[in-house]
C-alpha cells in the first residue's frame, strides 16, 4: 500500500538558520523514489514556502497552506482553496492595528506584507524587508479577500495575540478562526486547519493510502488527529506529545521507519 506523509515545515524539517538536519533531504528522496507520496502541511503561505523550498532545494508532491485553507500539486495548480473574505479580513486586521506591540501580516494570493510601528514590510527571499512601495494601511483596505492573516507580538508573548483570537470566535466564528503555532496566531477561513487538509487531501488523491503526519507545534496536532500516525518530537512539550502516536528524534528517523 502506499505511503503518504504530511510534513510540517518551521520547527520540523527547517528554522530561521536553515535545515535542522541535513540528513532530511536524502530521506525525502528516497521516501518519493519508493513510489511514496511527500507533503508539505504549514501554515505558510505559497510565496514563503516557494522561497524555502528554492533555498534548501526541497523536493515534494503536494503542498497544503494556509492551516488547510489551500491545496497545490508541484506544479503549483490549485487544487482546493478558501478565503477569508474582505469585510471579516478588514476588520480583524483594524482590531488588530489597535494594539501598538502586535506584528500584523496578510497575504492576498500574491505578496505578503506587514505592519509594525507605522512602517509597511515585505516579504522577501531574506526575510521581511522594510519597504516604501507599499502602504499596508492602504494595501489592506482594498484587498479584496485574505488568504491568510497572521499576528504576532514584538515580545513574543500572548496576552494580546489571545484577545485577538477570542475577539474572532466571539464576532467572526462562522468566517475565520485563530490558530496557535508558537508564538504566532495564524488567521485563516473558519473550519481550516491541518487536519482538514490532510482530509481534503487524500480524497482528492482517491487512493488507498496509509497516511503519516509530522510536525513539532500545537497547530500540529489536527494532522495527529487526522492521519493514520501522527509523530512529533522528543524535545516538544509534553501538552503536543500526548496528541501523538509516538515520538522521534528527527524526519529521518521517521521516514526510515516507516519505508
Amino acid at each position: 500500500m502506499k505511503k503518504i506523509l504530511f510534513c510540517d515545515m518551521d520547527g520540523t524539517i527547517i528554522n530561521e538558520s536553515g535545515l535542522l538536519y541535513s540528513k532530511d533531504k536524502e530521506m525525502i528522496k528516497r521516501f518519493r523514489d519508493a513510489g511514496n507520496i511527500f507533503v508539505f502541511n504549514t501554515g505558510r503561505n505559497i510565496e514563503e514556502v516557494r522561497g524555502e523550498i528554492n533555498k534548501h532545494d526541497l523536493a515534494y508532491d503536494y503542498l497544503i497552506l494556509n492551516n488547510g485553507a489551500q491545496i497545490m500539486n508541484k506544479d503549483e495548480a490549485v487544487l482546493y482553496r478558501q478565503a477569508i473574505s474582505k469585510q471579516v479580513g478588514v476588520r480583524i486586521i483594524e482590531e488588530c492595528l489597535k494594539y501598538n506591540n502586535l506584528w500584523v501580516y496578510f497575504f492576498d494570493g500574491k505578496k505578503t506584507l506587514a505592519y509594525y510601528r507605522n512602517q509597511t514590510y515585505r516579504y522577501s527571499a531574506q526575510g521581511m524587508i522594510a519597504v516604501k512601495e507599499y502602504d499596508f494601511l492602504k494595501e489592506y483596505s482594498k484587498t479584496k479577500e485574505f488568504d491568510i492573516i497572521a499576528i504576532h507580538q514584538d515580545d513574543q508573548q500572548l496576552d494580546n495575540v489571545l484577545k485577538i483570537k477570542n475577539f474572532i470566535a466571539e464576532n467572526y466564528n462562522s468566517d475565520a478562526q485563530g490558530t496557535l503555532n508558537q508564538h504566532y496566531l495564524d488567521i485563516t477561513p473558519s473550519n481550516c486547519t491541518k487536519g482538514t487538509g490532510i482530509t481534503n487531501l487524500v480524497n482528492l488523491i482517491n487512493g488507498d493510502l496509509i497516511s503519516y503526519a509530522i510536525g513539532d507545534s500545537y497547530n500540529d496536532i489536527s494532522m495527529f488527529e487526522h492521519a493514520d500516525y501522527g509523530y512529533t518530537f522528543n524535545r516538544v512539550s509534553d501538552e503536543v506529545k500526548k496528541y501523538s502516536y509516538r515520538q522521534v528524534e528527527n524526519l529521518s528517523e521517521l521516514i526510515a521507519e516507516i519505508i
